[in-house]
């Protein structure tokens, strides 16, 4: 608070004045001191001209007499109630003044700069211990207690009087969340006792209700069971009576009837299917003897013959020889086998994209993570397969089934303001949501969120997102390290390629989506775990990598770590953070829904367009 001073002036005085006295005006008093400290007022007045001369008075001060009023919280000791655990909020309004002239020269004497720690003093003093008679709940009380303490004038030392003191108490905060509970649970109390009285009521009439309903559902569940005694529980027959008891639905008995036909084909199918399969198997592991084929073959199909109801077998046919077996490592001829061996195209006939064709195994990736299930062509494949990089405005290719998932992950920046966060946790969110309502669309994503900040923590580990996923929370922090998230990525991208091959699901490359609005503490030393993450010849599972540049981020460093020209996206100038990140959020949802249904669809392109306002990073350059 603004210190009070209540000397207007001081000024020196020479001994010979030869001029008239200095005037003053009506609420100044005039105080004069000698060498030797002694002080006169005169009452306030200027000296005369025949005072002056040859005067023993060497300072003139001129002190403001004038009422001064103040507010203040009593804060630093405050008053505690009785239980000595909740204190009282005291606000004191207050004047005071000067005490007439000889208050104006106890206050020259004081040499006091600031009037206000004198009152403040006085008030603490006045009011110390004052709560201690009082319960919380009493707040009024006290009140009344502290005016009638103020209320007379009073002189405080130093020249001063206080005056018209008014107080105004009541809980502090604590205490009163303590006492609105108090209030909250006796009107719960209340409330819950008028409730009870007809809730109690209510649940006899329920339970009465209930027992005549099941008594009734016992009495007809006796009558059917002694209507339907002595008939054989058969489909037909349940079918039969279920029309019976159901005249109007015919149509719906007729459909029971078509589907039990239904199952038993099916079933009669599935125990063929299983007998073959019987065979072949006992055929590849050499289990039978080229003599013994004709026999287990009528052996089977008369099994089979007979499930069915087709009637007996046919006599043995004829015995022919096994074809000789192939030497070790030959491989037949056929058509499936000159497919498999044939040059890998898209279905539009195009050349594949990048460094594979579609769905093949690239070179640098010969079978570090085991094996993964055939893809079209035939030929089973070990690594990593490369989505179709397209921009929205150009031709779409012809869709190709692919029965694998994509690794979306997405490292975002924990170091921005809280409008920002809180754009980019919504965003979370509406991922979260719109994944959870297509499960054919998320079935083919898995999604990891890293939080990056001084150092990189794990929110959202990789995993497929449906109802039942946590959706992950960025928390606030500080500092911000490029290099720490690079080496996170490095270390978990080889784990999580291998663990989502061990479930015999084939992967296409990994995608990251990072996310940055500043500077990173550690300058340009990122760039080498950079260019070890994104290094296929030292990084098998080396991602591709969408770069987007927010709020203070360097458009050179977002061009740097997106792995191709048209992955850097840069905010417009001048953007906030927080607008910013709700294009960036919406852009992330978008762009992997988008990229999960197109996987769904059976085709692996990827739309590069950036979020709506962002320009592309080298182009803010």
């Amino acid at each position: 608070m603004e210190p009070v001073s209540l000397i207007i002036s001081k000024a020196p005085m020479s001994a010979l004045a030869l001029g008239p006295a200095k005037g003053a005006s009506p609420h100044v008093a005039v105080v004069y001191v000698t060498p030797r400290g002694e002080v006169d007022c005169f009452e306030g007045r200027p000296m005369t001209y025949s005072q002056q001369a040859f005067s023993k008075y060497r300072t003139r001060f001129e002190v403001d007499m004038r009422d001064h009023q103040r507010t203040v919280t009593i804060g630093r000791s405050p008053l505690v109630s009785r239980d000595q655990v909740h204190a009282f909020e005291v606000v004191v309004t207050l004047a005071f003044r000067v005490d007439g002239w000889d208050g104006a020269k106890d206050w020259v004497r004081g040499g006091l700069p600031d009037a206000l720690p004198v009152v403040y003093d006085h008030i603490n003093h006045l009011f110390h211990g004052a709560g201690q008679g009082f319960d919380i709940e009493d707040s009024f009380g006290l009140q009344q207690h502290l005016n009638r303490l103020c209320g007379p004038p009073r002189a405080v030392g130093a020249g001063l009087l206080v005056h018209g003191c008014r107080v105004n108490v009541r809980p502090d905060a604590k205490s009163r969340e303590f006492l609105e509970g108090l209030v909250e649970a006796a009107r719960e109390e209340r409330t819950g006792a008028a409730r009870h009285v007809s809730g109690r009521g209510g649940t006899h009439r329920e339970i009465e209700l209930r027992r005549i309903q099941q008594e009734a559902e016992i009495a007809a569940t006796r009558r059917q069971s002694e209507a339907l005694n002595g008939m054989l529980m058969t489909s037909e027959n349940l079918i039969r009576q279920y029309l019976v008891t159901h005249p109007q639905d015919a149509a719906g008995a007729v459909e029971m009837m078509r589907q039990l036909e239904e199952a038993r084909s099916a079933r009669e199918d599935l125990q063929d299917a299983r007998s073959l399969a019987l065979f072949q198997l006992m055929a590849d592991k050499g289990l039978v003897l080229p003599g013994d084929l004709n026999d287990m073959r009528h052996r089977l199909v008369g099994q089979v013959e007979r499930a069915t109801g087709v009637g007996p077998a046919a006599p043995y046919p004829p015995a022919v020889s096994w074809d000789a077996p192939l030497a070790l490592g030959a491989t037949p001829a056929g058509p499936a086998n000159r497919a498999a061996s044939a040059p890998a195209t898209d279905p539009a006939g195009r050349s594949a994209p990048y460094d594979s064709a579609p769905y093949a195994a690239t070179p640098y990736e010969a079978a570090p993570y085991g094996a993964v299930p055939p893809q079209p062509g035939g030929a089973p494949t070990a690594g990593l397969y490369e989505p179709t990089v397209v921009n929205s405005a150009a031709a779409p290719h012809a869709p190709a089934a692919f029965p694998g998932a994509a690794l979306i992950y997405l490292v975002l920046d924990e170091s921005l303001d809280s409008a920002g966060l809180d754009e980019l946790n919504r965003g979370l969110r509406n991922l979260h949501d719109a994944l959870s309502a297509s499960p054919e669309v998320a079935a083919r994503l898995r999604i990891c969120v890293l939080g990056m900040a001084a150092g990189a923590e794990l929110r959202l580990p990789l995993e497929a997102v449906g109802p039942g996923t946590r959706t992950p929370i960025l928390m606030r922090r500080p500092g911000l390290s490029y290099r720490e998230a690079f080496r996170t990525l490095r270390t978990l991208l080889p784990q999580d390629v291998a663990l989502v091959k061990a479930e015999q699901t084939a992967v296409l490359r990994p995608m990251v989506f990072f996310v940055s609005g500043g500077t990173p503490g550690e300058g340009g030393d990122w760039q080498d775990a950079h260019d070890e993450l994104v290094d296929r010849s030292r990084h098998p599972s080396a991602p591709h990598i969408v770069a987007c540049g927010l709020a203070a981020a360097d458009p050179r460093a977002v061009q740097r770590i997106a792995t191709r020209p048209e992955f850097g996206h840069m905010a417009a100038p001048n953007t906030d953070a927080g607008s910013a990140a709700h294009s960036c959020a919406a852009f992330l949802r978008d762009a992997v829904v988008g990229y999960g249904r197109r996987l769904a669809a059976g085709s692996t392109e990827f739309d590069i367009v950036g979020p709506d306002g962002f320009r592309p990073a080298a182009d803010t350059l």
